[in-house]
């Protein structure tokens, strides 16, 4: 859609190009795909849960685009690109303490920048700074870390001091060049060492790189030595004075794990030669490796934050929790763009569907626009010419013809329904309008799925020269080895990113409950988000007013789950076993009927089964047909993530390198866009799949011709 959008976002842009989208089914958005359910008061079912970042640049300016040109009236349901989508500020992580569940509530200021807006990003020597000077608020700020701190002399005394001067010493001898204010800096430190906390050692690191100029190059390696010093000496230091009481001081705990973390990151980045490389070499280790490697504990790299940073990535190969993988580099970018590049504030959340709020302002511009869409069309394979140049031509199944009566009124598929004002995508399709719909509809046939008990009604051929010229191939990663067989066979990059690349399953389920958050107990202040749990979730209430829930069902709240779904042993390859989704569906339905079953207390304690305290009380579920018992669960939603352009996609270590850029298919006329391309993110997310797409269009066109974070 990004890519359509750039395209045709030039005046002019008829005269050069006509652009045809070919979409499988009947709605846009991929893994981002909602529908609204007819049957169950139009509710918003997902693939899963979105939650858009503050530092989603190029997601928020091409929303806000879209949203200007599709004009609609002030007062309007989603108006503007702000009434799709609010600011949240509050992340929970859940860890285990002494046996006990407890909450981590991380409440990120706002700010008063507006996402999207704005130039560059900061560079890496920039975050480098940026997290040092936190650091120093960070522990300044802690009540028990100053305390600890000033206690460190009646703990190590004048033996560290000692110690710390002598191995000063030592790493200064192998200096060639120290700046001035490094030397003034030390020797203040160490003339002060019987009066002045141990923490100036951080507050001097601070100081010499806040001194120190904007560009790298300029830099010496004695500076950026002192720096390490000075960070290490706090560290060991500091650790000292608290150990003790970290076992029973919770925010001690944390505080530590965060500077430990923080302070690994710094190490890292300098030794590791990151400013003049950028991040991505990092990607041949773990990101919990690179920090191990570069002093973080384990208790840290174990840590809530970390547990919770690969839960949001599905970070599991296979889907295995045994399995944790997360490139080094990507992590360490999304922490840094996450953290110290959002704008309004760290998050947003979106006040409809995925579909209502994103994919239906793009359709309905591009429509404007003139862009033709050909629905129910599903790529079966890329045939290549004869020299393996270029791509030839491309094999598409029909799965469904218009009736006379829908070709009459447009000559194409007409895929939205309106509800309460809002145009919306259906959870199935418009049976009305298909030749096939009576039988689609009465065997309940899921167009959208690789393993459709269906027969196409017919097949296509699209020719080079004839129906298309130039390809941006949109299709997500996990059908492509299904699809570019012949790719694969003439392109050895082709075969190593397929291989090398990876994806994983996931699940996702949907409740309504008739009490709203602290009636259920939770204690926040502010509608959750959360993290590290037995599957990551969200407060999705917001959603609420746009569904048409009648009187007598009172929803008061509607929570969202979401996690890695472990690989089946065996996974049929498409159109093979029509019984595969339904068994994969049913494992979802377990695992969420467990959750709910028996760890719902922390998160809901007013929620509980009196006689099953650790469970929900299946009473708080809607249900509009009043069954009783775990079956009311039947009235909520869940899926299994299974099919090929569904997987999600993951940065395993090692990855990086095997990921092909928008203009680097190694064919002349295929353009790549997705997530899964090396767009300078590298990650699965919104923004990764935004930057491909633009740089999908500037390959096409020379637009856009700035990319906000495409490079370190």
């Amino acid at each position: 859609m990004t890519s359509a959008f750039w395209l045709t976002n030039q005046p002019g842009w008829q005269d050069q190009y006509e652009v045809t989208v070919y979409q499988m089914g009947w709605r846009l958005g991929g893994k981002g795909a909602s529908g609204r359910n007819p049957q169950m008061n139009n509710r918003i079912q997902e693939h899963g849960l979105h939650i858009w970042m503050g530092c989603y640049a190029n997601a928020f300016a091409t929303m806000q685009r879209c949203y200007d040109e599709l004009g609609r009236q002030p007062g309007t349901p989603l108006a503007g690109w702000d009434d799709a989508f609010k600011p949240h500020s509050l992340i929970t992580l859940v860890e285990r303490e002494n046996d006990e569940t407890v909450f981590w509530n991380v409440d990120f200021p706002t700010n008063p920048e507006v996402p999207g807006h704005g130039g560059e990003f900061l560079s890496l020597w920039d975050f480098i700074r940026m997290t040092l000077k936190w650091m120093v608020e960070r522990h300044d700020g802690s009540a028990h870390a100053t305390a600890a701190s000033a206690r460190i002399h009646q703990i190590g005394g004048h033996r560290l001091f000692v110690w710390a001067e002598e191995t000063f010493k030592r790493t200064l001898s192998g200096i060639e060049v120290a700046t001035e204010t490094v030397i003034t800096g030390v020797e203040w430190l160490l003339g002060h060492r019987h009066s002045g906390p141990v923490h100036t050692s951080l507050h001097k690191a601070n100081q010499v790189a806040q001194a120190l100029g904007a560009d790298p190059a300029a830099h010496t390696a004695g500076q950026h030595h002192s720096i390490l010093w000075l960070l290490e000496h706090f560290l060991e230091s500091f650790f000292l004075a608290i150990q003790r009481e970290l076992p029973t001081n919770t925010e001690l705990r944390r505080l530590w794990i965060l500077l430990d973390l923080a302070a690994a990151a710094v190490r890292g980045m300098l030794v590791d030669g990151v400013l003049y490389r950028g991040l991505d070499p990092l990607d041949k280790w773990d990101f919990r490796e690179w920090l191990s490697l570069h002093g973080a504990s384990d208790s840290s790299v174990w840590s809530a934050p970390l547990e919770g940073l690969y839960d949001m990535v599905f970070g599991y190969e296979d889907g295995d929790p045994t399995r944790p993988s997360y490139g080094a580099g990507v992590g360490l970018r999304t922490i840094l763009r996450c953290v110290w590049t959002y704008k309004g504030a760290f998050c947003w959340k979106l006040q409809a569907g995925m579909g209502d709020a994103v994919f239906t302002p793009f359709y309905e511009v591009l429509k404007r626009r003139g862009v033709r869409f050909k629905f129910f069309h599903r790529v079966e394979n890329l045939g290549l010419s004869a020299d393996g140049k270029r791509i030839e031509s491309i094999n598409v199944a029909v799965q469904a013809k218009f009736t006379a009566n829908a070709r009459q009124r447009s000559d194409e598929y007409q895929p939205l329904v309106t509800i309460d004002g809002l145009a919306c995508w259906p959870s199935v399709p418009d049976y009305d309008q298909l030749v096939e719909g009576e039988a689609l509809k009465r065997d309940n046939i899921d167009l959208e799925s690789a393993w459709a008990n269906w027969r196409d009604p017919d097949h296509a051929i699209l020719r080079r020269g004839q129906d298309f010229d130039d390809i941006v191939l949109g299709i997500s990663l996990g059908a492509l080895p299904f699809i570019t067989k012949e790719l694969s066979s003439a392109n050895q990059r082709w075969r190593d990113m397929l291989e090398h690349v990876k994806t994983v399953q996931t699940q996702a389920f949907q409740i309504w409950l008739d009490r709203d958050a602290a009636a259920l107990g939770w204690v926040a202040p502010e509608r959750a988000i959360w993290g590290n749990f037995v599957q990551s979730g969200a407060d999705m209430s917001q959603v609420l007013p746009v569904e048409s829930w009648p009187p007598q069902l009172p929803v008061r709240n509607v929570t969202y789950f979401c996690s890695a779904l472990r690989d089946a042993e065996h996974i049929p390859a498409p159109y093979t076993d029509p019984k595969f989704p339904q068994q994969q569906a049913d494992i979802v339905k377990n695992q969420s009927l467990a959750l709910l079953k028996y760890d719902i207390q922390p998160l809901w304690p007013l929620a509980t089964d009196p006689t099953n305290p650790s469970g929900l009380d299946w009473n708080r579920l809607v249900d509009p047909l009043a069954r009783q018992g775990k079956a009311r669960f039947d009235a909520q939603y869940w899926r299994a993530n299974i099919d090929p352009s569904e997987r999600y996609v993951l940065s395993v270590k090692a990855s990086t390198p095997y990921r092909l850029r928008s203009n680097e298919s190694g064919f002349e006329n295929l353009f790549l866009a997705g997530d899964w391309t090396r767009n300078g993110y590298n990650a699965g997310c919104v923004e990764a799949a935004v930057i491909s797409g633009m740089h999908a269009s500037a390959a096409l066109c020379g637009f856009p011709k700035v990319i906000v974070g495409e490079s370190d």
